[in-house]
């Protein structure tokens, strides 16, 4: 198989495996993107806290686990887009799983 070809399938490729939890994180990023933000924190704190009830409210589908998944990806895609804005918020692998 050529170089080019091989490339284009790996581009091709879908690599998750769960859609329906993809196809929800979209939607769950912008409800709980206001919580990452500085601004929008309460005496300094963050509120990401708050993300999970919105996650687990919006949707009841999803397990702890899966509530879990979206925002920690959440958090870091915010960190990613905007690191300027986020050196206040904790490392995405220091994230508690939170019960609800």
């Amino acid at each position: 198989m050529s170089e080019q070809a091989e490339q284009t399938t790996r581009v091709t490729r879908e690599r998750r495996q769960n859609l329906p939890l993809r196809s929800a994180f979209d939607d769950a990023f912008v409800m709980i993107e206001p919580f990452f933000d500085p601004e929008q924190g309460w005496a300094g704190q963050s509120l990401e806290h708050l993300a999970y009830r919105i996650v687990r409210e919006n949707f009841p589908l999803l397990s702890a686990e899966e509530v879990h998944l979206v925002v920690v990806a959440a958090h870091r895609v915010y960190i990613e887009r905007y690191p300027d804005r986020s050196g206040h918020l904790p490392r995405p692998g220091n994230l508690r799983q939170v019960t609800l």
